[in-house]
């Protein structure tokens, strides 16, 4: 039987919740869009991941999986003919790329754009990288980039953008003048706290732990900052602890490390359960210096009741920015010998440890259970359906901006697809 309503993710890979937050939430908007809808189409020109990959995931029943290619003005009539009534875009690249289709394919569709991490903080902070975290203060105009100015774009041209980050809501409130008439500050969503024997105390545990892709940049040059400065210190005040880390993707450089065991670092590749990884820990190590959005596995950590030593890129945007006081669970530091000592802390003082743990569990049963984030976030997709029903969406703004991507960007799309053909044609091939 044909579904009555359908809805589109456009997704830069497919979903992999057991090695990035990313994943996570790609997980939360499905889970979300499948309760309102009778078919969700998972669409990525990612290729299709094979059987015992980690990025096949089990999705619920009605999600459909489709690779399509970019710079190929067919995917327009694919899209036309699912003729779907909602369409997400996983970052603003997707938007870029598939907009104009959609555009011409499902003019009446209700567009979103679920921002992930803004990639205009990203990159603006990976710039300066070295200098970051000791700057005083942002320099005038730090933001607005090229990347600034398409992300932007992308937020004015969909009818609604979500924000995972309680700092990036504001700051394109307050930079760019998007306020939330634009964009809402959805949380990633969490299974409750452990508790019983998974959440054992301050004697029970030591040592530190990491978890994080291995492929996402900030995460490698975090590492790398903690095995060449940070840890040394630590390893002064602490002689017997170790470094446990954990991640998806691991390249030789990082498993090279375990060639050296007097060094108290251990790295172990991707984890198979976080029981193993935030159960017996003492301390969760995330000292980046550079990144954006929040970081799903301090907050996985949060729910073990993991204390964390970090820098403010780590704790930036997990706390929300108005409506709540909590105080923050662990302790931020900008310089190696400044997260050397608040680790050296977290793991020696079971006062402190245990005031942190508190504030850890009543954050994580606050402000991220999946049951109330999912909730709101049903709330704000059937808010806007009922408002593109009643024709407010979208704004006129936006509809000028989608016609200046779709006559920018249709025919340089086709240019592209024919230029493809043309470089992909057998010797001998007519013109």
């Amino acid at each position: 039987m044909k579904p009555d309503r359908r809805a589109l993710i456009f997704s830069t890979v497919w979903p992999e919740p057991d090695s990035s937050a990313a994943g996570v939430r790609q997980l939360q908007w499905i889970r979300n869009l499948k309760g309102i809808f009778d078919e969700v189409v998972l669409i990525s020109p990612s290729k299709v991941k094979e059987e015992g990959d980690r990025a096949v995931c089990e999705l619920p029943s009605g999600v459909v999986c489709l690779p399509l290619p970019m710079n190929d003005w067919k995917v327009r009539e694919v899209v036309a003919g699912l003729n779907p009534e909602l369409v997400l875009f996983d970052r603003f690249i997707l938007e870029e790329q598939f907009g104009p289709l959609v555009c011409e394919a499902a003019p009446d569709a209700l567009m979103l754009l679920e921002t992930q991490d803004l990639h205009l903080v990203r990159r603006a902070r990976e710039s300066m990288r070295e200098k970051w975290l000791g700057m005083d203060s942002v320099p005038e105009g730090f933001y607005r980039t090229g990347t600034a100015l398409r992300e932007t774009a992308a937020i004015e041209r969909v009818d609604h953008a979500f924000v995972v980050s309680s700092f990036e809501t504001e700051l394109l409130a307050r930079e760019f003048s998007i306020g939330t008439d634009r964009q809402t500050w959805i949380p990633f969503g969490f299974d409750p706290p452990v508790h019983g024997a998974k959440l054992s105390a301050f004697a029970e545990r030591k040592d530190f732990c990491w978890v994080g892709n291995f492929r996402h940049a900030p995460n490698a040059d975090a590492l790398r900052w903690v095995r060449k400065e940070i840890w040394p210190l630590i390893r002064k005040a602490l002689p017997d602890a170790r470094f446990h880390v954990f991640g998806a993707y691991p390249t030789a450089e990082f498993m090279d490390w375990n060639r050296d065991p007097s060094t108290g670092i251990r790295v172990h590749g991707a984890a198979r359960d976080l029981d193993e990884v935030f159960g017996p820990a003492r301390v969760n190590l995330a000292p980046l210096r550079f990144g954006a959005g929040v970081k799903g596995k301090i907050l996985e950590g949060f729910r073990y009741g993991l204390p964390v030593a970090t820098t403010p890129v780590g704790a930036e945007g997990l706390l929300p920015w108005n409506g709540m006081t909590v105080e923050f669970p662990g302790e931020a530091a900008r310089d190696p010998s400044g997260i050397a000592r608040a680790a050296v802390r977290l793991h020696s003082d079971e006062n402190l440890w245990n005031l942190h743990r508190a504030s850890a569990l009543q954050l994580m049963n606050e402000v991220y259970p999946a049951e109330r984030v999912d909730r709101r976030m049903g709330e704000a997709v059937s808010g806007l359906l009922e408002d593109k029903r009643r024709n407010l969406l979208p704004r006129w703004q936006s509809r000028v901006l989608r016609h200046e991507l779709l006559n920018s960007k249709k025919y340089f799309s086709k240019w592209i697809e024919e230029k493809e053909k043309r470089t992909t044609r057998a010797p001998g091939d007519p013109c």
